[in-house]
């Protein structure tokens, strides 16, 4: 945003041109912080429960020589942030791919222009989000963990099998995969009934065998990149902000600094 304020210069400008700099600077962080805030509150109202990561994403910085102020994402914030404040913000045909998403494309279980979502008995954490842990068993049990952290962090064979068959105190498990087009249901056993068959959509299931027969959970499915409307209003809560708080932060530093002058 721009603003004229050759008007409430006057004077000062010609006895004092450095003092103008100064409240102008003043002015622009004032105004700037004010829309950080505003953005921060906006992110509280339009997302559910944002990570505190999230809310601390935008910073502000001050180009005396410009004279300018930004507000934008944090350096370091930019990789992560730009998967879901970038798409939110000026909307998309369809938002990029995570690190996990790629890592499972790549070894051949997620479907080239798919995405992952949380399957209803994925693990999630405090904000709704897929556990990062689930996650990392997921792509440590189909061999893609190496992909993502740089380490050995795979199961391999030997390791799928030990999960497999369990242990006297624990239950064995494993992952299975569901591909696009295969014709495969489940049993979801109910309080309320005998339990009810469900049509398998793609994606990742847990099997956790019992003495007694096994249950099995779906904790990822993929879908098909959707289009993705703006749902943060960044920049009208900028312009907005700026027209309520820029002015009277201009008056106000210009008026201290010509009080300097004819002190």
């Amino acid at each position: 945003m721009k603003s004229d304020i050759d008007q409430v210069i006057g004077r000062l400008a010609k006895e004092a041109p450095r003092a103008v700099e100064i409240a102008t600077q003043r002015a622009l962080l004032h105004a700037a912080r004010e829309v950080k805030d505003a953005e921060v509150r906006e992110m509280g109202r339009v997302f559910d429960r944002p990570t505190r990561w999230t809310l601390n994403s935008f910073q502000v910085k001050l180009d005396k020589a410009e004279m300018q102020a930004r507000v934008e994402i944090k350096d370091g914030y930019w990789y992560r942030a730009d998967n879901y404040l970038q798409t939110q913000i000026e909307g998309a045909s369809r938002r990029r791919q995570k690190a996990f998403e790629k890592a499972l494309q790549a070894v051949g279980v997620l479907p080239a222009g798919w995405v992952a979502v949380p399957g209803e008995r994925a693990k999630l954490d405090a904000y709704g989000n897929h556990s990062p842990g689930e996650i990392r068993q997921i792509l440590s049990w189909f061999d893609a963990a190496e992909r993502v952290a740089g380490s050995t962090q795979n199961m391999g064979v030997k390791g799928r099998d030990r999960r497999r068959k369990g242990t006297k105190k624990r239950a064995g498990w494993e992952y299975f995969l569901v591909r696009a087009g295969d014709r495969r249901s489940f049993v979801r056993s109910e309080q309320s009934s005998r339990g009810s068959t469900h049509k398998m959509q793609p994606g990742i299931y847990r099997r956790t065998n019992y003495a007694l027969g096994s249950r099995i959970e779906p904790v990822m499915i993929f879908v098909k990149s959707a289009s993705y409307e703006r749902r943060f209003d960044f920049y009208g809560v900028a312009k907005r902000t700026i027209e309520r708080e820029f002015r009277p932060r201009i008056e106000a530093a210009l008026q201290a600094e010509l009080d300097k002058v004819t002190a």
